[in-house]
């Protein structure tokens, strides 16, 4: 063959693998939290879990519904199993807490998160799903 058609193929394998690169390498998944502008009652503050499943740059996003979610409080010397709720088709899992310290675990995806909750929040999982 054409040296010129080899080397051309070879530039444009290279492109291709180095977008590749650069796409998967933003592809992780990404626990973030934001307030929620809310009053406490009684003490008592909202948490939102939003679970989503992130299928890669191509995949798109979309929310987990039907998730378990377990809530764990810390009690001075380990985590206590305190409560679970399911998300809705939303991917929204909600929790009337305290203040303190808590763990969240999101059984369908064994995906553990720790945290202090000292006012309303929502806590956003956007979960790499091929990524291994």
């Amino acid at each position: 063959m054409n040296k010129r058609i080899l080397l051309g193929l070879l530039v444009l394998v290279l492109v291709v693998t180095a977008v590749g690169v650069f796409a998967a390498s933003s592809y992780k998944t990404t626990v973030s939290t934001s307030s929620i502008p809310t009053t406490s009652s009684n003490g008592e503050y909202v948490l939102k879990v939003k679970v989503l499943m992130n299928y890669g740059p191509f995949g798109g996003v979309s929310p987990l519904g039907d998730a378990d979610v377990w809530l764990y409080y810390y009690n001075g010397s380990a985590y206590v199993y305190h409560e679970m709720n399911f998300t809705a088709s939303n991917g929204v899992a909600t929790f009337v807490l305290p203040k303190g310290d808590y763990k969240i675990l999101v059984t369908d995806l064994h995906y553990t998160y720790t945290f202090s909750l000292s006012g309303s929040e929502e806590i956003t999982l956007s979960y790499a799903y091929l990524y291994r």
